[in-house]
């Protein structure tokens, strides 16, 4: 069962994973999901670049295909920054 992560953990699970190249294949999402809303956050606020999301893939559900995205130098910043918050609060 998903759980409500706060968006600092869900985003640093996702730059993490995309710099990982965890993604290996496109998924049908809930356009609500704290996933697909994370990672288009990620891409508005230029974190990631080369994923695409499709809100309009039919009427319940997006396309989401994260294969071929990567961390911009800012996403790599980010993803730095949220490990060491992380790390400081150990």
């Amino acid at each position: 069962m998903a759980t409500n992560l706060p968006l600092n953990d869900e985003l640093k699970g996702i730059l993490s994973d995309i710099a990982r190249k965890k993604f290996t294949n496109s998924r049908q999402i809930n356009p609500q999901s704290n996933l697909f809303q994370t990672t288009k956050f990620a891409i508005e606020h230029d974190y990631v670049k080369d994923a695409i999301v499709d809100e309009d893939f039919n009427s319940t559900l997006a396309m989401m295909n994260l294969t071929n995205a990567s961390l911009t130098k800012k996403g790599q910043l980010k993803l730095a920054e949220l490990t060491e918050l992380e790390e400081g609060t150990d």
